[in-house]
């Protein structure tokens, strides 16, 4: 699910939850393009369990209508959480 919230004329956020089931890349598309690439930061939910993420989650290819997020994690109930922030 992904969501867009304008803060005010100049800043546009949106976010999401993406499932990760895979090792490897995902590919995360904006619901709006940006203006420039904007940034983005994303952190791992592991739902239903107590152990910590193995591996860190990296932000790679951020353009102005996606970005790539690659780890080796993933499990049926992995979601990788983001935001990003830009134009």
């Amino acid at each position: 699910m992904t969501s867009c919230v304008v803060a005010n004329a100049d800043t546009v956020i949106q976010y999401g939850k993406i499932a990760k089931y895979v090792a490897g890349q995902i590919q995360v598309q904006f619901s709006k393009p940006f203006a420039s690439p904007p940034t983005v930061v994303v952190t791992p939910y592991w739902e239903s369990q107590t152990n910590a993420v193995g591996y860190i989650e990296t932000v790679t290819n951020v353009t102005t209508e996606s970005f790539t997020v690659s780890s080796s994690n993933h499990a049926s109930n992995y979601y990788v959480n983001w935001i990003a922030i830009g134009q």
